[in-house]
């Protein structure tokens, strides 16, 4: 009976030590704490080899309402990480994307945000692809002090740039769209409008900004909408505006809500000037407005959908005529703006990534972001800074129009 228990002793004291041992490895997901493992560590891997890879997480709308952004902005990332690691990846390290879908959700948005950064371990996130989908990881990221790249436009995101250290994204601020389209209404004398928005983060701070700047221009707003990203139609609120008989009509929205307000709008046969800021900037967005509907309507945008119009002295123009033709052959379908954002998140996170040479790590990365300068992106020329992590001008954006099915730059 001795003999037995003392076994049995030996036998416990084997099992402790094994549990022991397994949870001395393991890191407990969603609780909001520190990580500690891979994604935080330098690039130097066991014995001061190179890690195997570099892990960047991507949270896009993949499915729901948003997804006619976040399918394209995936694509673009993707076939920049291909590029990248068929010249030998990063300092001789590949990229690995880890890819989730946050179902056009706030909620989930953040959900596969955490499991990114707590379970996976990626040195940086991509996303959310909108406003709403990015604003509640705000918080979230610099607690853990991990780089998020949004391509939300909201200038929340980055705003202050004191208080979001971690935060950076690549569309053009509100406010410098706002001015844009200001400057031009202003340029071809009309100062009585209509505004209409989503009714989300997206909208409201594009309200804000354009509010703001058309006061600066005598720009006198008669009407404003709101809408809901799910609506299918918006004629009561254009009945609305119709009836103010407003010079133009300022939309900020994106597909396929923005594309519902075009088409209302040309069946109620309304000629005022409709112009939308960037982020109606999809190819879904005149696919399902309808050519008809589309035609002569403006957009606040970068010069993804002319690139072919640009002279040879653009800055861009090299890197935008290689764009267009790689994703276009890659994916048999137009490119936009709205995937040239994200394709400009990528861009700039391999940027900082090459910066930090063998150093590669949470820190340096968004160390290196704020040194990036004369960047050229699609969306513009990025010059980032500890002040300023977005790093865009008002002149990287030009109104457009469409005319006979396609965009051209405005007159």
């Amino acid at each position: 009976m001795r003999r037995v228990r003392m076994l049995f002793a030996v036998l416990m004291v084997f099992l402790l030590a094994i549990s022991m041992a397994a949870c001395s490895g393991s890191t407990q997901p969603g609780t909001g704490g520190s990580a500690q493992a891979t994604g935080n560590s330098s690039s130097q891997g066991t014995n001061g080899e190179k890690p195997k890879s570099y892990k960047i997480g991507v949270n896009l709308e993949l499915t729901g309402v948003a997804s006619v952004w976040g399918v394209p902005q995936k694509n673009a990332v993707e076939m920049l990480v291909e590029q990248i690691n068929q010249k030998g990846g990063i300092n001789g390290v590949p990229i690995e994307l880890v890819v989730y879908d946050n179902e056009s959700s706030e909620t989930q948005s953040l959900v596969v945000t955490k499991k990114l950064v707590e379970e996976d371990q990626v040195l940086a996130v991509i996303g959310g692809g909108t406003t709403p989908t990015t604003m509640p990881l705000v918080p979230y990221m610099n607690q853990q002090k991990v780089t998020l790249v949004s391509v939300g436009s909201g200038d929340e995101i980055v705003e202050p740039a004191k208080d979001r250290p971690y935060i950076f994204k690549t569309p053009s601020n509100n406010d410098d769209i706002s001015h844009s389209i200001a400057s031009f209404l202003k340029e071809k004398g009309k100062t009585n409008v209509a505004f209409m928005s989503m009714n989300n983060a997206y909208g409201e701070s594009g309200k804000k900004s354009f509010e703001k700047v058309a006061k600066d221009y005598g720009i006198n707003i008669v009407a404003n909408e709101k809408f809901g990203a799910g609506d299918k139609d918006m004629k009561p609120q254009l009945t609305k505006i119709k009836s103010k008989n407003p010079d133009a009509v300022i939309v900020w929205a994106i597909p396929p809500s923005a594309s519902i307000v075009n088409r209302n709008f040309w069946e109620l046969k309304m000629d005022q000037m409709l112009i939308y800021s960037a982020g109606a900037g999809s190819n879904a967005f005149m696919q399902l407005a309808g050519a008809k509907a589309a035609e002569g309507t403006y957009i606040a945008s970068g010069k993804v959908w002319i690139a072919d119009q640009l002279p040879d002295s653009d800055p861009q123009k090299q890197l935008l005529t290689k764009y267009v033709k790689d994703f276009e052959s890659k994916f048999f379908t137009g490119v936009s703006p709205i995937d040239g954002m994200a394709y400009d998140t990528m861009l700039l996170l391999a940027k900082a990534m090459e910066m930090a040479g063998d150093q590669v790590n949470r820190e340096t990365i968004r160390e290196n972001m704020e040194k990036i300068q004369n960047l050229v992106g699609t969306t513009g020329i990025f010059n980032l800074s500890p002040d300023d992590h977005q790093g865009l001008k008002p002149e990287d954006i030009i109104i457009l129009q469409v005319k006979d099915g396609r965009w051209v730059k405005a007159e």
